[in-house]
């Protein structure tokens, strides 16, 4: 509905500010159907050919989001291009700010409410969209400014708005795709120095090396190796590494998954 009610105002008025910031809500729309589809794939449980389970599908629909707001910024550039180059006779009336402060409302409740539910679910997915909406208020602010601008006699500053639109939608796609390059190359998702902090709390542990993990930031993946004495049995040394393994657990709840191997240090060896 927001989506719609831009685009019909920017075709009908001409003004490039209120059609860009129509992509732009498009494409969030688009986003979550993305979104929906994989969450849903996200959440079915492990299998023979996932092991790990299906969590990368939301960082894939995350990614997605990220290529709907490259889209958005070309088609949002050639529009304001083209209006600088070749200016049209724009048409600002009541209707057009009415318009555009209740698609702002709309969003403004949008944005509030799944930023908080990205935050409670610990959601990336949710985090990503919740960015691209926040944009797309951003975007209607600075609309609002241009067609004020319009109206008080500087047509340039609607090219110009659309222009700051598509920087704005260009900043929050360089972030979204950011985070999802990281999860996707399997960069680090707990420090090393960390992991080894809490290892160490554990009282017969003599060291710990090999430290990895990856995944997703609400799924992780950690693998590392543990060093207790050489004269230690192997029924003892199983027990302690469960207590480091819960102690992980309890530290990094995000942590889905622990294996430990159990080794005795280098120079005993």
């Amino acid at each position: 509905m927001v989506a719609g009610a831009k685009l019909i105002l920017g075709y009908a008025t001409g003004t490039v500010s209120v059609l860009s910031d129509g992509f732009h809500s498009l494409t969030d729309a688009a986003s979550n159907i993305i979104g929906l589809v994989g969450m849903r794939a996200a959440h079915m449980p492990p299998d023979a050919d996932h092991p790990y389970g299906h969590r990368k599908y939301e960082t894939l629909a995350a990614a997605a989001i990220f290529m709907f707001l490259l889209l958005a910024v070309l088609e949002i550039g050639r529009a304001a291009l083209k209006g600088l180059s070749a200016p049209a006779p724009l048409v600002v009336t009541w209707l057009s700010f009415t318009v555009m402060i209740v698609t702002l409302i709309i969003n403004l409740s949008v944005v509030r409410y799944e930023a908080g539910e990205a935050n409670r679910l610990n959601s990336e997915l949710l985090h990503a969209d919740s960015m691209h909406t926040r944009t797309d208020v951003y975007a209607t602010i600075g609309v609002l400014v241009s067609l004020t601008g319009v109206w008080l006699g500087f047509p340039l500053l609607d090219p110009i708005g659309g222009i700051a639109i598509a920087v704005v939608i260009a900043r929050a796609g360089y972030q979204i795709g950011r985070d999802t390059s990281r999860i996707l190359s399997d960069r680090v998702m707990i420090e090393e120095e960390d992991i080894r902090r809490v290892v160490m709390s554990v009282p017969e542990v003599l060291g710990c090396h090999q430290i990895r993990s990856r995944g997703t930031f609400d799924h992780v993946f950690l693998d590392l190796h543990v060093w207790f004495p050489a004269e230690a049995t192997l029924r003892h040394a199983h027990e302690v590494s469960h207590v480091v393994k819960d102690r992980l657990l309890e530290k990094y709840p995000q942590i889905a998954d622990a294996i430990i191997h159990i080794e005795p240090p280098p120079y005993e060896r």
